[in-house]
């Protein structure tokens, strides 16, 4: 058994298990080995990574490989990049790690470690933490697995159709984990640094109103209730400017409070990452 460390957290796994990590530039790395991998199986690994352990049909890889360019070979194409994929892969466990499961292709669940699954186990439990009230263990959950990421999910792997999805849905919960962190520590009483950090994924961000939300509950904690409502002003600004509407109920909910001169922080942990996948996950 080999134990990984994962941003503080040990995981174990077993030794010749590949560790494929898409939450960034793909990774496929088992024990000390990177293997290096042209554009085209990269972005093929990633597709099967993002369901490893359940079967791709052929017709979805070659969606997610080449969209609506898909060349007259490009099953056969495909074909030959699994083979490639398979035997730069091996074996684990005395099987092939890339299974032939008719009418498509399955990344064995026994022979890889996804960190898609890492993250999401952690922010599951950053959310059962916050259910609970112990917002500390929560804020470290969350953080440890935002950590996973190495930047924007799948990138530098050419993959298109339901895969851009995907990547799109996860950058979602990755968001939303950022919101459950910065929710968490105003709750547990972290306070320090937290502004700066919701201010700057509001700049990123400005149509978030859960992110304004965030940031305007933690100035008014942090003492400055005067930066709180011109922040309101300014996110309500950017809303009918961007928008042409109002802010929604949350955020009058919150400088209803300021304007009381309290701000309590638990109500912002009401959201939470979403737990079902895209439709396009599903095998059609």
């Amino acid at each position: 058994m080999t134990t990984l460390h994962v941003a503080g957290r040990g995981i174990e796994i077993r030794t010749g298990t590949w560790a494929i990590n898409v939450l960034g530039p793909l990774e496929a790395r088992c024990g000390g080995r990177l293997v290096a991998l042209p554009p085209r199986r990269r972005g093929l690994l990633a597709l099967l990574a993002l369901r490893a352990g359940s079967m791709v049909t052929a017709d979805q890889l070659v969606d997610g490989l080449w969209g609506e360019d898909a060349p007259p070979t490009a099953l056969r194409t495909l074909h030959a990049h699994i083979a490639k994929l398979g035997a730069a892969l091996g074996e684990v466990g005395g099987e092939r790690a890339i299974r032939r499961l008719d009418p498509g292709y399955a990344l064995a669940a026994d022979a890889v470690r996804v960190d898609r699954d890492w993250f999401e186990e952690l922010a599951t439990g950053g959310l059962r933490h916050s259910a609970a009230g112990r917002y500390a263990e929560a804020a470290r959950s969350f953080a440890r697995g935002l950590a996973l990421w190495r930047g924007p999910a799948l990138s530098g792997c050419p993959v298109h159709g339901w895969a851009v999805a995907e990547a799109d849905y996860l950058e979602g919960l990755r968001l939303q984990a950022y919101e459950g962190l910065f929710a968490a520590r105003l709750a547990a009483g972290l306070r320090d640094t937290t502004v700066g950090e919701v201010e700057r994924l509001v700049a990123e961000h400005p149509l978030r109103e859960r992110l304004w939300e965030l940031l305007i509950v933690a100035l008014q904690v942090n003492g400055r209730s005067g930066d709180a409502h011109r922040t309101y002003r300014r996110a309500r600004r950017t809303l009918i400017d961007e928008l042409g509407v109002e802010p929604g109920e949350g955020l009058r909910h919150v400088v209803a409070g300021v304007l009381r001169g309290v701000a309590d922080p638990r109500p912002l942990l009401r959201l939470a990452p979403a737990s079902g996948h895209p439709q396009s996950r599903r095998a059609s």
